[in-house]
């Protein structure tokens, strides 16, 4: 059974009206694809792990859709978001949603701040700064993830 063109029309419509975002973390959610805990792949397992917590965070709230994989970047800290002018190395992910679930009040990514505040992640991975406590921290002092609806 086909399809007509408004199924389409419709389709098209909500993705080029989705909304846009970016988290910056300190925390390593490098996406290594390695899916089974092997000798020797430890490492790569630990990261994709962590990556897979973030996908899991995102997805309580909305079905997620995204292009690239996080990319790894060294930048001032206070450029995005953080409570530093050190230079630090972060991971950047954008996604889409199909509409805006992660508003609260005021805040476009309240509820982001909500779902992952103390969700726990492996660390000692690639991370250039110790955490005392190995979950996400959306609040200073400490915090390693922040959120941005890209406009």
């Amino acid at each position: 059974m086909g399809r007509g063109p408004d199924f389409y029309q419709g389709f098209f419509t909500a993705v080029k009206y989705s909304m846009n975002y970016k988290l910056y973390t300190l925390v390593d959610i490098t996406a290594t694809k390695q899916v089974r805990f092997e000798p020797g792949k430890e490492t790569n397992w630990k990261k994709s792990q962590n990556f897979n917590t973030v996908l899991q965070t995102l997805g309580l709230r909305s079905n997620i859709f995204y292009q690239n994989d996080p990319i790894i970047t060294e930048v001032a800290g206070k450029l995005v978001g953080f409570d530093t002018d050190n230079i630090l190395r972060v991971w950047r992910f954008d996604w889409s949603s199909e509409q805006d679930l992660y508003s609260l009040g005021d805040d476009p990514v309240g509820y982001l701040k909500e779902d992952f505040h103390l969700v726990p992640y492996i660390q000692g991975l690639d991370e250039t700064i110790e955490q005392k406590h190995p979950v996400f921290n959306v609040q200073d002092p400490g915090k390693n993830i922040v959120f941005f609806l890209k406009q």
